[in-house]
């Protein structure tokens, strides 16, 4: 009784385990594509132990007037929420006519978050999130699901995104504990 109790518990374990080794994982599938602007240069970026459940993704351009607007007020909220949410990320894709122009855009606007690699936006996966304008940011899950999206991704504004991510990052954090 007790070996097949023992293989019963060893049998649910490894299913569990199974089960969680074949579930999407959004961020970690992001990563590799990830830089960071350092002095100027995109350098691989480095995220550390922590993978974060929730990723914004930030569709933006350095010669789009309304994102150059928003863009010092999204890293003054960035700041504030990364702080408070370790489980959270925000990653740039940008909408630049080269790399060179993401690049000067990062450091000119000092983005404390990672960027696609210019030349892996398309085999990224992001663009099935994005909307038909930007400035545009949306909330996707460690599975890849779109939270924050509106239906068809009709563009809206990142200012009435930011507080729904907080009201998704706060309610997770309840559930948690």
């Amino acid at each position: 009784m007790n070996k097949t109790l023992l293989g019963l518990v060893i049998g649910v374990a490894s299913l569990q385990l199974l089960n969680s080794t074949l579930q999407a994982d959004f961020y970690g599938d992001l990563q590799a594509k990830l830089i960071e602007s350092k002095n100027g240069k995109a350098v691989p970026f480095e995220a550390g132990e922590n993978k974060p459940e929730f990723t914004a993704i930030y569709y933006s351009a350095h010669w789009c007037p309304p994102c150059r607007a928003l863009t010092p007020k999204l890293v003054t909220w960035y700041k504030n929420t990364k702080a408070r949410f370790k489980n959270f990320e925000l990653v740039f894709a940008s909408s630049d006519k080269d790399e060179a122009a993401m690049m000067e855009y990062m450091k000119e606007e000092k983005m404390p978050w990672p960027a696609i690699k210019f030349d892996e936006k398309k085999s990224s996966g992001v663009g099935k999130y994005a909307a038909g304008g930007i400035p545009y940011l949306v909330l996707v899950d460690k599975d890849g699901k779109d939270l924050t999206g509106q239906p068809g991704n009709e563009w809206q504004h990142p200012s009435k995104v930011m507080p729904e991510i907080e009201k998704i990052l706060r309610e997770s954090r309840k559930t948690k504990e």
